[in-house]
């Protein structure tokens, strides 16, 4: 049978089944899907009217809806392991077979490494794997006090590492993707920081340990690894194969006009979201929000406005659909908003350098998730950065003060991505 492929928003050929039609109809209808589940059944019913059931179906629901993602919607599509970040036994195999004894001896070390790497990790933190896995009211949850539990938990974590090994890690682009992720993520790592630091002093370091941050790290690393799988290789799949690369002379700013929107827009936007956050903070903790922050929420906000509007300048379609697919794993952390605001920001960098093929590795991006996760895990979800505290907890069932009023954003929200989709099916045209 002749492949058929399209061209995404990045220009770059993909192999694809279905029109970019059904493509973006699809993404903006599992959105509407997670989120009617989440905000139309679980909380109404499960939470507020206390109806016994609720969660399960709605549990059961986000079940099947995921295995969609995971197993059927690749299939149909015709994606491939690699426009997902992932790689295969396949291809594996063919680097192997292809590369000179000396790649390939090296590869193999790696590999190997990697392997024994995950399983000792998997014994020394076995319990964290079990919550990982939902598994802690089973009875493989002892299975590391002795013999022959010992050998069941060195299987588990064989399988499983043989599983990551093959198919999880891409190697034929892992070195430019790394890069590209340690790009992104260490600019990011150092402002968080900064801002803990210039809020709390030195004594954001009163209860640190490398070894702690590290682990959280690798747990980040491996929990981003799975969220991806969902937003970046399903949702970001869907909706940069829903449009084509754009043929408009505006798309592009010219350079000698580049520096200026970027230094007008990042200011702009830095004080607009500074001025708003203050407003937010100062009402519901008063005094405890000095004036001066204002100030230091601009400053600290600019760079990102900055960053963005200059990508904004060389591909405005491109960074567009990119923040449309990153609103998607923002809106997915309600009703932390503070977690909404950082990881829709997150999305739009994972998304936008996710479309180029050279980038799209899932594990190589799970270490900014990893790095930044952990990061702002530690310095402003733990309880010591007052006014600051963004809540980790999310969902319906995690709401501190359930009210009906919370819904009115998740409905918006949800009546954001139906307008969306009814704007495409009757506007955009298939070339």
């Amino acid at each position: 049978m002749q492949q058929r492929y399209t061209q995404t928003t990045a220009g770059e050929l993909e192999r694809e089944r279905y029109s970019r039609n059904a493509n973006f109809i699809e993404a903006m209808g599992i959105m509407v899907f997670i989120l009617a589940i989440l905000w139309v059944i679980a909380y109404p019913f499960g939470v507020m009217g206390g109806v016994a059931g609720a969660q399960r179906l709605s549990e059961i629901l986000m079940v099947v809806g995921s295995l969609y993602m995971l197993f059927v919607a690749p299939f149909l599509h015709r994606d491939t392991a690699a426009s997902w970040g992932l790689g295969s036994p396949l291809g594996l195999w063919r680097m192997l077979k292809e590369a000179s004894p000396g790649k390939r001896a090296a590869l193999l070390l790696i590999i190997a490494a990697l392997f024994v790497g995950l399983n000792i990790m998997n014994v020394y933190h076995w319990e964290r794997v079990v919550r990982f896995f939902n598994l802690h009211r089973t009875g493989i949850r002892d299975w590391n006090q002795g013999f022959p539990g010992a050998l069941g938990m060195v299987t588990f974590g064989s399988v499983l590492s043989l599983i990551i090994v093959t198919c999880g890690i891409r190697y034929d682009n892992f070195l430019s993707a790394f890069r590209t992720a340690m790009i992104i993520a260490l600019p990011l790592f150092a402002l968080i920081l900064l801002g803990a630091i210039a809020q709390r002093g030195r004594s954001v370091f009163d209860d640190f340990t490398i070894s702690a941050f590290l682990i959280g790290v690798f747990g980040y690393i491996f929990w981003g690894f799975v969220q991806q799988l969902l937003f970046s290789s399903y949702l970001g799949t869907r909706i940069r194969k829903g449009f084509g690369p754009s043929t408009a002379p505006g798309n592009v700013i010219a350079l000698e006009k580049r520096m200026t929107f970027t230094a007008i827009f990042g200011l702009v936007g830095a004080f607009a979201a500074a001025t708003l956050l203050f407003a937010l903070l100062r009402r519901g903790h008063g005094d405890e929000i000095p004036g001066w922050s204002l100030f230091a929420f601009a400053g600290f906000m600019l760079p990102l406005f900055a960053a963005y509007a200059w990508f904004y300048a060389r591909d405005r379609k491109r960074l567009l659909v990119a923040t449309l697919s990153g609103s998607c794993f923002g809106l997915i952390h309600i009703d932390s908003y503070g977690l909404v605001a950082v990881t829709f920001l997150l999305g739009i960098a994972l998304t936008y350098v996710f479309m180029k093929d050279a980038n799209r590795n899932l594990v190589a991006l799970g270490f900014i998730h990893g790095l930044l996760g952990s990061s702002f895990g530690t310095f402003f979800s733990k309880g010591k950065s007052g006014a600051l505290e963004v809540d980790y907890s999310v969902g319906p069932w995690n709401v501190r003060e359930p009210t009906w009023g919370v819904l009115i954003i998740p409905i918006l929200c949800i009546l954001f991505y139906v307008a969306m989709t009814v704007w495409y099916a009757r506007f955009h045209q298939e070339p």
